[in-house]
């Protein structure tokens, strides 16, 4: 049996809708204990979402007011995770945990399309105000490990959180790699692979490898 978990939903929710027709609009998976799931009551989460807490105790999971989700898939398989969701945010895709003392922040008016983001190993950071279009990856670890031969010594081992600033335009089919971080008012092309820190802010990032093709720029909604 969970103890002293928090569960808080719409009031539309649990007066107007019946169970049986809310699950199929949303379906929420608790295996663990201690867990605590608060949703503001006028977010909006529809689309055979799920939010999963498939192993794991001591979890947080708090999504603000004004969001509006469609196909969200919130995932944690472990101990003392946060996921973390601002205000007024827009957001299709899965947000995966995989370990303990992780978390997922995505900031206040962020909106994301078809977006997976990984926190493994260690933990993402996304800023305000950004602008996350299809096919985004964003992923915190390598998951599948390379070793020296000489030194068995790791070779891809992931060794900060991945940070967005922000106001950033990440374009279609990005992939942002561990170890990243990535300066406000950036604007991230379609189809680049990031794998290093951007620390320049307001620059354009194009390629694979990425790199800055331009500076002082600015974008719009």
């Amino acid at each position: 049996m969970n103890h002293k978990k928090t569960i808080s939903l719409s009031p539309i929710i649990k007066t107007l809708l019946p169970k049986q027709l809310y699950k199929k609009r949303f379906l929420l998976q608790d295996k663990g204990l201690n867990n605590h799931i608060n949703i503001a009551k006028d977010a909006r989460i529809i689309g055979n979402s799920t939010i999963t807490i498939r192993k794991g105790d001591d979890n947080q999971i708090t999504i603000g007011k004004g969001g509006k989700f469609n196909q969200l898939k919130i995932d944690i398989n472990g101990n003392h995770n946060q996921v973390t969701i601002g205000e007024d945010v827009k957001f299709s895709g899965q947000l995966l945990v995989v370990g303990n003392h992780l978390h997922i922040y995505i900031g206040n008016h962020t909106t994301a399309i078809d977006c997976y983001i990984l926190a493994r190993d260690k933990s993402v950071n996304i800023g305000q105000s950004c602008m996350i279009s299809r096919g985004i990856e964003i992923r915190a670890t390598d998951v599948h490990k390379v070793y020296d031969i000489d030194t068995n010594a790791r070779v891809n081992k992931a060794h900060t959180n991945v940070i967005l600033g922000d106001h950033i335009w990440i374009a279609a089919n990005v992939t942002i790699s561990k170890n990243v971080s990535i300066a406000s008012g950036c604007i991230i092309a379609a189809g680049a692979f990031v794998n290093k820190p951007v620390e320049t802010p307001n620059c354009m990032i194009a390629g694979a490898p990425a790199k800055i093709i331009r500076q002082n720029v600015r974008w719009e909604r």
